[in-house]
């Protein structure tokens, strides 16, 4: 009795290390998996931020060549109702920093578009009292500026790709290594219950043959 006792406590003791390690794993896994989330959601949303950026700075660039080409209301309308936009996507983008070198980036984006608008000034200054004067205007002042900012979404937009692939390869790293320590210790908790029941039966074995077999024992 005393040693099926013992064979049972350390069974128990064994399940429950199992219980605790395989927990534990468990939690582990599920806490990197909503960081990892959050973090891919994040690095979106200011990916989403730059595409939109640069699409409505695209649309402005096209309203200017519509204004040199004489559709002035459209041209003004358009750019100015995707000035509204661009300026809200960059206000999402700012309030959604969250990896090195976005805000330096971000900071470059926002004094560039005020360049562009004061360039916009400009050229409304000179069209359409001077539309050739205009035109040099847009192709050595205005288009420079356009690039940079254009440059400068194109470089947000990449910067939060690269955290996203990154974020992800890291992600599935400590998962892959968390599932082989915990298969590993999972092997050598089987190991020692295995050796504590080969251990109990051959304690078993020996106390059937030469103990209780002999009277007086």
């Amino acid at each position: 009795m005393k040693l099926r006792a013992k064979i049972l406590g350390g069974y128990g003791i064994l399940l429950v290390l199992m219980i605790v390690v395989w927990g534990g794993a468990v939690v582990n896994l599920h806490q990197l998996g909503k960081a990892g989330e959050a973090i891919l959601r994040e690095n979106f949303a200011s990916i989403l931020a730059a595409e939109n950026m640069i699409n409505r700075i695209e649309r402005q660039d096209s309203a200017i060549l519509l204004l040199l080409l004489g559709y002035e209301e459209e041209g003004q309308s358009q750019f100015r109702t995707n000035e509204m936009e661009f300026v809200q996507w960059l206000g999402r983008a700012r309030d959604n920093i969250t990896i090195e070198g976005e805000a330096r980036i971000i900071e470059t984006i926002d004094n560039g578009y005020h360049d562009y608008l004061a360039t916009y000034v400009g050229i409304s200054r000179l069209y359409p009292s001077s539309s050739r004067e205009a035109g040099e205007f847009y192709h050595e002042t205005m288009l420079p500026v356009f690039q940079q900012v254009r440059d400068a979404c194109l470089a947000l937009r990449e910067l939060n790709q690269k955290a996203m692939v990154d974020t992800s390869a890291r992600a599935q790293r400590i998962s892959r290594r968390s599932i082989l320590s915990m298969t590993g210790i999972g092997v050598a908790t089987g190991g020692l219950g295995l050796l504590f029941s080969i251990g109990g039966g051959v304690g078993a074995f020996i106390k059937r043959k030469f103990f209780t077999s002999r009277p007086g024992i």
